[in-house]
């Protein structure tokens, strides 16, 4: 009997084994499936490439020492430095944090948005086409004593559009508040953009920008600064879906792949984790005692399936079960004994 049992128990196994290989692969892709991105490795590319501030951000993202700090060597010599902040503080337009760092001092201290009102008018008496979003935002920010935060806002939207970076949709709704004296609304829209220019940064918080067209998407891309150091990493490679990744752990997974990682779980969502498919949870159900420790049990086996087992290996290791199942149970069937004659027995005389 016991051989039996273990025979059907092998033969089931092999069945599980290809149900489980087919509903990973059709349930996936996973992230646990992609390999980790090469955060050092591209990092010295772009430094190689003489793409400083990218090499930065990367080499911050994926802690790489040695690269980080050679990035940091190049971009900060006290030449460059000096050169780009007296271009942003006189002419307001910059390429880099240094010199939108300074732009944006620039505007603190009112001298910037008096510049600013200063060259739209001269622009305006030759006849020539102005641009009314720095105009709204200079009055603004002489009329109007901004908080810190609120200030910073204002001022990032200005380097933002001297960059290119501010959206038209944006752009308009400044616009629109500005002219209809919506203070409120308006001061919700640049505490968000200050928000995300205390916490990454003028330089990198104009480059994310672009990634917000109206006040909702600005204070998403706010909310995922506040929770994340590697903000525009993310939503350079996930667009805007990034700034919808309120789940930690899988953020977390996802920018640790790198761009087909984000990518898949702005596609995805939460099903991109293989650690939370249904067939996982169901089998943590029947063991209800100790769900947790059985899930991730479940979840590293699974992994492990779906990253080193291929359908080959998958398809010989199921048929080696159920033949050694099939012998196992062939061999635990009762052989028939011979039944005895009753009676008594006669024995013949020679």
């Amino acid at each position: 009997m016991l051989r039996r049992v273990l025979g059907a128990a092998l033969v089931l196994a092999a069945v599980l084994l290809v149900g489980a290989k087919a509903r990973l692969d059709r349930g996936g892709p996973y992230l646990e499936a992609l390999p980790p991105y090469p955060y050092c490795a591209d990092a010295e590319a772009a430094l190689a490439a003489g793409r400083h501030l990218d090499a930065i951000e990367l080499a911050e993202a994926g802690d790489c020492e040695d690269a980080l700090t050679a990035a940091r060597a190049e971009w900060n010599s006290l030449a460059a430095l000096l050169e780009r902040c007296v271009g942003g503080v006189w002419t307001g337009r910059a390429e880099d944090g240094v010199g939108i760092g300074c732009a944006v001092l620039s505007d603190l201290v009112v001298f910037g948005d008096v510049r600013d009102l200063a060259r739209q008018g001269a622009a305006w008496l030759r006849g020539e086409e102005t641009d009314e979003v720095l105009v709204a935002l200079s009055a603004a920010g002489i009329a109007l004593t901004f908080t810190p935060q609120v200030g910073a806002g204002n001022d990032l939207l200005k380097a933002a559009r001297r960059a290119g970076s501010l959206s038209e949709p944006m752009a308009r709704s400044v616009v629109r508040l500005v002219r209809e004296r919506a203070w409120r609304p308006l001061g919700e829209l640049l505490r968000d953009a200050g928000r995300i220019s205390l916490g990454v940064g003028p330089a990198r918080a104009t480059r994310a920008l672009a990634y917000a067209d109206d006040a909702e998407e600005l204070a998403a891309v706010a909310r995922l600064v506040d929770r994340s150091p590697d903000a525009l990493l993310a939503l350079r490679w996930g667009g805007k879906g990034a700034a919808r990744l309120t789940d930690e752990g899988l953020y977390a997974a996802a920018l640790a792949r790198g761009p087909a990682g984000l990518e898949l779980a702005v596609r995805r969502g939460g099903s991109a984790l293989l650690a939370r498919q249904p067939l996982l949870v169901a089998a943590a159900k029947v063991f209800y005692r100790d769900p947790d420790a059985l899930l991730k049990a479940l979840a590293a086996l699974a992994t492990f399936l779906l990253r080193w087992l291929t359908w080959p290996l998958v398809v010989g290791t199921a048929a080696a079960l159920t033949v050694v199942g099939a012998a196992v149970y062939a061999s635990g069937r009762r052989r028939r004994r011979p039944r005895r004659r009753s009676g008594p027995v006669i024995h013949s005389r020679a």
